[in-house]
């Protein structure tokens, strides 16, 4: 009798440890700092903590915290905060596109291996489709859609090559898939940047666009929406509504850049993740994205 009330003692104790939350620093401001085993030390984003743990906020400071990798709750009063106290406020109450981003972010932060911010588009909703033609030219599914608004510096449309070829033809079709295409063009180079090509677009309207070896065929078109500015402009304020309470600058602009680029605003997305690693250049995380980003899309 004794050993199975020792069983059963050693199985509740498990299920109970098993049943605290863990958390960790998503953003803050002041001079914040944090209570573990007796020893006080400043917080820095990405700091896991487990609910033992105990958070101080100074007059005028604020901390944003994620809680069991989907959901964050933000301290922005003064005083000492036991974490043992917020186990109901780690409770899912976001989207699902929220949530897959705090998903993400915990995982990049604390148990990732591999390059940082190399694996987004395992948490983002978005997926490009899978290649059908069987030609000479191979373009990412990640291009298969791309929302430009032209209020952002220069991205390039890229492609591969099977074949050794010099020359390549690029043009753009209405999205009516009429056969006669509003702008077409001759490069040398596996991409053209979406720069070249605006000026011949019409805002709030779809084209499709292809490119293909000169004097060959591709008919694998890819959608390229000419966002207007004020269609973009209401996009970008709605984002900036989706984050926690209280966000740096620096987690702002990456959460918005990784919602873009989920959003195939992809432009725009090097914008804001440019914007995190300037903001912050200390993170390994927004250095790290911003590389792997540039290398996804043929950015230089």
């Amino acid at each position: 009798m004794k050993k199975i009330s020792l069983f059963i003692l050693l199985l509740c104790a498990g299920l109970f440890a098993t049943a605290q939350n863990n958390f960790m620093i998503y953003s803050f401001k002041g001079n914040v700092t944090l209570v573990e085993n007796a020893t006080e030390n400043k917080v820095k984003v990405g700091k896991t903590m487990s609910s033992a743990a105990t958070i101080k906020i100074p007059a005028g400071g604020v901390a944003t915290i994620v809680c069991n990798e989907a959901t964050m709750f933000t301290l922005n009063k003064p005083g000492s905060y036991a974490l043992s106290k917020f186990g109901d406020s780690c409770k899912v109450n976001h989207s699902s596109f929220t949530s897959n981003y705090i998903k993400y972010v915990w995982n990049q932060m604390t148990k990732f291996n591999g390059s940082p911010g190399s694996n987004r588009k395992a948490y983002m909703n978005t997926v490009g489709a899978v290649s059908r033609s069987i030609n000479n030219i191979w373009i990412d599914p990640r291009l298969d859609t791309v929302n430009y608004s032209g209020v952002t510096g220069p991205f390039p449309l890229s492609w591969k090559s099977y074949a050794e070829a010099k020359e390549f033809i690029f043009s753009i079709y209405p999205a009516d898939n009429t056969t006669t295409p509003v702008f077409s063009t001759t490069v040398t180079k596996l991409k053209i940047p979406l720069t070249a090509i605006v000026s011949k677009l019409k805002p709030g309207t779809s084209y499709h666009w292809v490119s293909a070896i000169k004097g060959e065929e591709n008919d694998e078109r890819k959608v390229l929406n000419f966002v207007s500015k004020e269609s973009f402009t209401a996009l970008l304020e709605t984002l900036k509504t989706q984050g926690a309470e209280f966000e740096a600058p620096a987690e702002q602009a990456y959460r918005i850049g990784f919602m873009l680029e989920d959003a195939h605003y992809l432009a725009e997305a090097l914008d804001y993740y440019a914007q995190a690693a300037k903001l912050d250049p200390t993170n390994v995380l927004y250095r790290s994205t911003l590389m792997s980003f540039k290398k996804d899309y043929e950015v230089k």
